[in-house]
């Protein structure tokens, strides 16, 4: 899910102003900071999320002068539509909408509470049940 926030900060921080009141370096951790944390709350809990794009952008309107907020909205809303049709898909593929956990469990037997590897459904400590898991697929 993190590659759907750094697109959108990408997308976004070119449409920062240089020059303003805001310091250029502190505009683009501020909008850093809240795609992330839009994102990450959209793997979460997207059922209970009902305008994500409309709270990033109230988050981050005030870093960009009046005549390209439009812009701004659109591009925010075209990245949410594009991350709520990923969740979507890997929800219809795992079952589950937690996204951001990974699906082994530790030696208690309790569920790993650490993020997975991006493109895995496994953290970097569990990242070889995913070798044992493709080949028991094969055999």
């Amino acid at each position: 899910m993190y590659r759907f926030s750094r697109a959108m900060y990408r997308d976004l921080s070119a449409m920062l102003p240089r020059s303003g009141a805001v310091r250029p370096e502190l505009a683009e951790r501020l909008l850093l900071s809240a795609c992330e944390r839009t994102v990450e709350r959209l793997a979460r809990d997207h059922r209970r999320f009902a305008r994500p794009g409309a709270r990033l952008f109230r988050d981050v309107r005030s870093l960009y002068p009046v005549h390209v907020q439009l812009a701004v909205y659109d591009r925010i809303e075209r990245h949410m539509a594009d991350a709520l049709e990923y969740l979507d898909q890997e929800i219809a593929e795992r079952g589950s909408a937690d996204l951001l956990r990974c699906q082994a469990s530790n030696r208690k037997g309790k569920a790993c509470q650490r993020v997975p590897v991006t493109g895995s459904k496994f953290c970097p400590s569990h990242r070889h049940l995913e070798r044992v898991e493709t080949a028991s697929f094969a055999a």
